[in-house]
C-alpha cells in the first residue's frame, strides 16, 4: 500500500450511533434539523448547554437592548468576586439613581443586606436598585461605573462581540446593548456556576431581619420569581432551570431561559423583543420543545473504543498494530436516525504504512466527522500497545542510518581521495627512486670504466 493518506468514506445509516469522535471545539455549529418554529419575536438562539451548538436561531446578532437580562452577568461578576455572607450597604446613588417606573425591592438608603440576598433579589424579583448595590460594593473604586468595566472586560474574556454595557441592570441607554447570541454565550457561562444555578432555578425566597426593617416587612407575598416559565409543564422537558427575565418600553418583552429533559439535555432558549408578555413565554417554550423534539445528545465515541487492526512491518513475530480510539465526544444531532442516513459521513485517516517501532498511545491516524458536509470534529486515533522492532531491522537500519549519514558520506569521499593521493604519490616516488637507482648505476659504471682506463 503507498505510503500517505487513506481515506476511507462511509455513509452511515444504523437505528443507534457506535461511532468515533473526539473534538475541543471553539466555535458552536448550527445543525438545523426540521423545520424551526416561526416566532414572532425580533430575535431568538437556541442553544445546547454543554456543547454550545445553535440549534435555531433568527436575527442572533442583531444588537438590541437586553434589559434585565443584563443582570445575568451582574450576578456572575459578583459570584467571582464577592462572598455570599458580605455585607452590602445601599448607597444613596443606589437607591436614587432608579427610576420611579423600574422594579425595585423598596431596599432603604443605609440598609445593609447580604450578598447573597441581594442576589435573591436582583436574579429572582428583578430588583434593579440590588443591582446598584452590589455594583457599588464589589467595584474596586465603589461605583457604577468601575462596575460597567468590570462587564465590558469581562464580555471581552467571554468573546461577546456585540454587546457593551453602562450598567448593572439594564435600565436603557443608548450605548447598553447585546445581542441574542451573546446572552446564550453569557448564560452558558454563568449556569457553570452553582450558586447562579441554584438562585435562578428558584420561583420564590425569603428574607431575614436587616437593620432597618423586620423580615415580616419583606415576606408578605411579593418575593417571587418574575421568570413565569418555572411553573410552565411540558411533555418535552422534565424542569425549566431558569434564568432571567427582561423588559423596557424599548427591548420589548425579553427571557433567557432554560430546560432540561429527562435524558439530561439542556438547553438555553434567549428570545428578544416580544411584544407581549403573553406571546413570550409561549415562544419561548415552544422554542425549548422544538429542541427537545428534534435533537438529542449522540454518544459519537468512547475512549479506548476499537477501530481497525493492521500489519506492521518489521514487527516482532509479526504483531499488527490495534487501533482504539483516544477520547470521547457527544454531539447533539437530529433525534431521528432517517434524517443521519444521509447525512453524517466518516472519514479516516491512517499514518500507512505502518512501521515497527509503534510506541503505546502513539497517533497512528483519526478519524474525522461531517454532518451535512460541515466538519464537526475529529478524534485521534492510537495504538493500543506497543509494537517492537525486530533486531535484525534494527542492524539493518543503523546500517543504512549510517552509510546516509552525510559526515559519514563526507568521510568516505576523503578517504577515496587520500588514498587517491597515496596511491599517485606512491607512483611518483616509486618513479623518482628508480631514477636514483638509474642514477647510482650510471655513475657507478662510469667510474669503474675511469678506472680501468688508468
Amino acid at each position: 500500500m503507498d505510503s500517505g493518506v487513506i481515506l476511507l468514506k462511509r455513509k452511515f445509516i444504523v437505528l443507534f450511533l457506535f461511532v468515533f469522535l473526539f473534538s475541543a471545539f471553539s466555535i458552536p455549529h448550527e445543525v438545523f434539523a426540521a423545520q424551526q418554529p416561526d416566532l414572532t419575536a425580533a430575535s431568538f438562539i437556541l442553544i445546547e448547554m454543554e456543547t454550545g451548538q445553535v440549534l435555531a436561531e433568527k436575527n442572533a446578532d442583531e444588537r438590541r437592548s437586553p434589559a434585565s437580562t443584563t443582570k445575568i452577568m451582574t450576578a456572575l461578576i459578583a459570584l467571582e468576586k464577592a462572598d455570599l455572607e458580605d455585607d452590602m450597604t445601599a448607597s444613596d446613588n443606589a437607591i436614587n439613581s432608579v427610576e420611579y417606573d423600574y422594579v425595585t425591592a423598596g431596599i432603604k438608603i443605609g440598609e445593609t443586606l447580604k450578598f447573597k440576598h441581594l442576589l435573591d433579589l436582583m436574579m429572582i424579583t428583578s430588583a434593579n436598585e440590588a443591582s446598584n448595590i452590589i455594583a457599588e460594593n464589589v467595584a474596586e473604586d465603589g461605583t457604577i461605573y468601575g462596575f460597567a468595566k468590570l462587564m465590558n472586560e469581562k464580555a471581552a474574556e467571554l468573546g461577546l462581540t456585540g454587546t457593551h454595557f453602562v450598567n448593572p441592570n439594564g435600565t436603557e441607554n443608548e450605548d447598553h446593548y447585546s445581542t441574542a447570541r451573546d446572552l446564550a454565550i453569557l448564560a452558558r457561562a454563568a449556569m457553570q456556576n452553582d450558586k447562579f444555578r441554584e438562585v435562578v432555578g428558584r420561583s420564590e425566597f425569603s428574607l431575614p431581619d436587616t437593620n432597618l426593617r423586620k423580615a415580616s416587612q419583606w415576606n408578605t407575598g411579593h418575593l417571587y420569581a418574575t421568570n413565569q416559565l418555572l411553573k410552565s409543564r411540558s411533555s418535552y422537558y422534565s424542569k425549566v432551570t431558569g434564568i432571567k427575565t427582561g423588559f423596557t418600553n424599548k427591548a420589548g418583552h425579553c427571557l433567557v431561559s432554560s430546560a432540561i429533559n429527562p435524558e439530561g439535555l439542556e438547553l438555553i432558549a434567549v428570545v428578544l423583543g416580544a411584544d407581549k408578555q403573553d406571546t413570550l413565554y409561549k415562544e419561548s417554550q415552544a422554542l425549548l420543545e422544538y429542541g427537545f423534539k428534534n435533537f438529542k445528545m449522540r454518544d459519537l465515541t468512547k475512549k479506548g473504543e476499537y477501530v481497525d487492526r493492521y500489519e506492521v512491518a518489521d514487527a516482532v513475530d509479526g504483531k499488527k498494530v490495534e487501533i482504539i480510539t483516544d477520547g470521547e465526544m457527544k454531539w447533539i444531532l437530529p433525534a431521528s436516525d432517517e434524517e443521519l442516513k444521509n447525512d453524517l459521513e466518516i472519514v479516516k485517516t491512517f499514518d500507512e504504512p505502518f512501521a515497527a517501532p509503534i510506541a503505546q498511545g502513539q497517533v497512528v491516524g483519526k478519524i474525522e466527522y461531517f454532518y451535512k458536509g460541515k466538519s464537526i470534529g475529529t478524534v485521534d486515533l492510537v495504538a493500543k500497545e506497543a509494537i517492537e522492532k525486530t533486531t535484525f531491522a534494527i542492524i539493518r537500519d543503523k546500517y543504512k542510518e549510517i552509510v546516509s549519514n552525510e559526515r559519514f558520506i563526507f568521510g568516505v569521499k576523503a578517504a577515496a581521495v587520500l588514498v587517491v593521493v597515496i596511491i599517485i604519490l606512491s607512483y611518483f616516488l616509486r618513479i623518482a627512486s628508480r631514477r636514483r637507482n638509474r642514477s647510482r648505476r650510471y655513475r657507478s659504471g662510469y667510474t669503474r670504466r675511469n678506472n680501468y682506463r688508468f
